[in-house]
């Protein structure tokens, strides 16, 4: 190689070691700039030489020419990159899920004692003090207080949980104008980044711009990018590429009509859905989790109104006037049928005191027919008409060897009557229903001359004896049919009738003028009596046959001997297909629409009897035939027609239903005309009298009643649950943000550490560099020094 060969070498040395120690400069300086990524020089020899010299004995050797910096490169692993913006989307989506529901809890104040369960349990709590004492103005105020403040908690918690949905929805505009000018910027440094690496080497800093703005952009949204051979990417969000090189497609927020004005992201006219990222997070807070407590707020006052009302309007005030009334204010929808929900039908009909009660089953099986002799048994027959007599009917008892059953079958019924078992030797040793009754029993030889006195709705009676024939009698005659007498075994029994409310003895006070009971030691006795008040369906049906119903083609299997309504709610409800079914005190049947149908009944097909639907008192017709009650075809107006003798409750189709509750306005005025009375039943229903608190203790089982969620859980629950789901769902998102913030700082610390700037590492490279640097210029003073020898000396003597 010549001297000037050699000369260039070295002077190739020096610039490339100056190149190098140039690039550690600009990464010692930047050690501290985000997302800067740390460059290497890459260093390639130059092309050798083949020359044959007098040196080599005139071989051809391959001389190397020196080194140059074909290139400088950034160090980055794009596999971390990829892992930390996965990781990135991850993290982002379950910080905006846990601090928004970390919110929605501190919202339900659980617990606290301004929280919503506090204040239902504050409102159960003052009913239960006014059926301690009925009588008590104080605690009438109370109880229309306490559901006013349950009220307004819930109002006030829809209308944060509202403001929250608000916030989110102008959120979810500014993140959609953010990631545009992300997108803006990326494609601006697409342009520049081709223009540049067709002019030169890698641009590594226009790089390093678009990366940091990538991460950024995974912190909104999951993104999918794309890399070409120029250097160029693509870029797409969810199913749709929103930038291709150096030209996006601008992301639209659109609101849709009769959607409150809520955002929605579109790329030209097709909407984009985001998987991850805080954009999910917004989106999913939005429209399904918020909205999901305010459903549940909905459903836990719709519920509450409507089966409180339904029970309550039942009721008689302290007047005894039957009030028809609400307790809570009316909430069905003021629009058009068309834009409401079909959420409840209650029968106009008593389940409970059909015309006739003629059918009583046995809770027992027989398999075999027992042939009962009743004229084995002390059965008598206490109506208000007659006195008692003893039930010897053989031909009632019937064995039915398809049921296995035996029931009575009496055409002259029990809806008005008493039938007392004595001895209590046969309705319950064959399994027959009983309830309890009082008696008065007397041993005959004990009668003495006296007189009894008693009170009772307004009605005086006295009654006067001189001997155990004239107490029988008298008491038959003289009782307004209030109590009857009959000596039965050589005792004599006082028993009530049904004309008495729940043939309750103790309603009646006797007062023992002259001591009689006293000295005719007569005894308070309990005996059984054949419990009608839950009749089986064969006693509204008039037959046995079994019938069927089906709900979304779920059949419903109907034995009307054994089956009363109550059997009936209990099957319907097991269907789990979110229509519910109840009974209120006074026999109406009721069917709800639950949260698995959007609360309308018309999403779903119901079919069965039309006898069945007129005897639970929907329709009017009650022919044999099978007809479809409620189907998704019907029409407003078809609905309105066939349930016209039906009491139904059209909601609004929008959440808010909590914002139309509010107690009655004559009840806010005038707490004193709180009805408390349910009443009794003979022939029709009548008052009890104002002591009476038998419809809070109906709405008390509200507590723990089934109703709520398709029947699953009754109201305490039921705000359990929405508090413990919150709690899980927070505590979810907290896990799942910690386990997403430690894999990402992890990822983060190792991309770090690839593309991160060690000044100590530097250092190292720098004087590496100057060594070489310093080498290279030595290797011209030499070669300098050569030349000079061959120019200046060679040939000299």
């Amino acid at each position: 190689m010549t001297l000037n060969g050699l000369l260039n070498t070295g002077l190739l040395g020096v610039y490339t070691n100056k190149i190098a120690m140039s690039v550690v400069a600009h990464n010692i300086s930047n050690s501290n700039t985000q997302g800067f990524s740390r460059q290497s020089p890459v260093i390639v020899t130059t092309n050798p030489i083949n020359l044959t010299t007098i040196g080599s004995g005139g071989a051809a050797l391959s001389f190397g020419t020196g080194s140059t910096v074909s290139d400088i490169q950034r160090v980055r692993d794009e596999f971390l990159d990829l892992q930390f913006r996965e990781t990135s989307s991850r993290l982002n989506y379950w910080e905006n899920i846990y601090s928004n529901v970390h919110y929605i809890e501190q919202l339900f104040g659980e617990p606290g004692e301004t929280g919503l369960r506090n204040m239902y349990d504050s409102y159960w709590a003052s009913i239960e003090e006014l059926k301690t004492d009925p009588s008590n103005e104080a605690a009438k105020t109370q109880v229309v207080s306490r559901a006013e403040e349950l009220v307004n908690t819930m109002k006030d918690l829809n209308y944060r949980l509202e403001q929250l949905k608000n916030d989110i929805n102008n959120e979810i505009k500014i993140r959609i104008d953010e990631i545009n000018g992300y997108l803006k910027r990326i494609a601006d440094l697409n342009q520049k980044i081709l223009t540049s690496s067709s002019i030169s080497g890698s641009p590594n800093d226009l790089l390093d711009e678009r990366d940091r703005l990538l991460d950024k952009l995974s912190e909104l949204s999951n993104i999918r990018i794309t890399s070409h051979s120029n250097g160029q990417i693509s870029l797409s969000m969810g199913d749709k590429v929103v930038l291709n090189g150096s030209s996006y497609q601008e992301i639209r927020s659109l609101t849709i009509a009769e959607t409150n004005d809520e955002y929605y992201a579109y790329v030209g006219n097709n909407p984009l859905t985001f998987d991850d990222g805080k954009m999910a997070a917004l989106f999913e807070l939005r429209d399904e989790i918020i909205p999901s407590y305010q459903q549940q707020l909905d459903e836990f006052g719709l519920y509450l109104v409507d089966t409180t009302n339904l029970i309550y309007k039942e009721g008689w005030d302290s007047t005894g006037t039957i009030t028809g009334a609400n307790f809570f204010a009316d909430i069905s929808t003021k629009r058009g049928f068309e834009n409401s929900r079909f959420f409840r039908i209650a029968g106009n009909s008593d389940v409970f005191h059909p015309d006739t009660i003629q059918y009583v089953t046995s809770l027992s099986s027989f398999y075999s027919d027992p042939s009962i002799d009743l004229n084995n048994f002390d059965l008598y027959t206490v109506d208000s008409a007659a006195s008692p007599s003893h039930y010897n009917n053989n031909n009632s008892i019937i064995h039915d060897s398809t049921n296995n059953a035996i029931y009575f079958d009496d055409t002259s019924g029990f809806q008005d009557k008493l039938l007392v078992d004595i001895e209590g030797d046969f309705l319950r040793e064959y399994g027959f229903p009983t309830k309890e009754i009082k008696a008065y029993k007397i041993d005959p030889d004990n009668v003495q001359p006296g007189n009894l006195e008693f009170e009772i709705f307004g009605e005086d009676c006295n009654i006067s004896f001189s001997d155990a024939g004239e107490l029988v009698s008298n008491i038959n005659s003289d009782s307004k049919d209030y109590l009857k007498a009959e000596e039965i075994d050589g005792f004599i029994y006082i028993l009530p009738t049904t004309k008495i409310p729940d043939a309750d003895l103790d309603t009646i006070v006797l007062n023992d003028v002259d001591g009689s009971l006293s000295q005719m030691e007569a005894q308070k006795v309990t005996l059984d009596a054949l419990d009608t008040s839950k009749p089986t369906l064969n006693n509204l049906l008039g037959s046995n046959e079994k019938i069927e119903m089906s709900i979304n083609g779920i059949r419903i299997e109907i034995n009307p001997l054994k089956d009363t309504a109550y059997d009936l709610v209990d099957k319907i409800n097991a269907t789990n297909t979110g229509v519910t079914a109840s009974v209120t005190p006074h026999g109406s049947f009721v069917l709800r629409a639950g949260n698995l149908i959007d609360f309308d009944l018309k999403n779903v097909t119901i079919k069965g009897p039309e006898k069945l639907f007129n005897a639970l008192g929907f329709i009017e017709e009650d022919s044999n035939n099978i007809v479809t009650l409620i189907s998704p075809d019907i029409s407003p107006e078809q609905i309105d027609e066939k349930f016209s003798e039906a009491d139904l409750l059209k909601i609004d189709n929008e959440l808010g239903i909590v914002n139309q509750i509010s107690v009655s306005s004559n009840l806010k005025e005038n707490p004193s005309l709180l009805a408390t009375d349910l009443g009794y039943y003979d022939i029709n229903y009548s008052p009890t009298g104002a002591g009476n608190v038998s419809v809070w203790d109906e709405i008390s089982k509200m507590y723990d009643n089934s109703v709520l969620d398709n029947g699953r859980v009754g109201f305490s629950n039921f705000l359990g649950n929405i508090v413990t789901d919150i709690g899980v769902k927070g505590e979810t998102a907290d896990k799942m943000r910690l386990n997403s913030e430690m894999l990402n700082s992890e990822i983060s610390l190792e991309k770090e550490r690839v593309m991160g700037v060690s000044i100590d590492e530097e250092m190292t490279n720098l004087v590496k560099y100057q060594q070489a640097f310093n080498a290279s210029a030595r290797v011209i003073t030499a070669v300098n020094q050569m030349m000079e020898t061959v120019i200046n000396n060679l040939g000299v003597v």
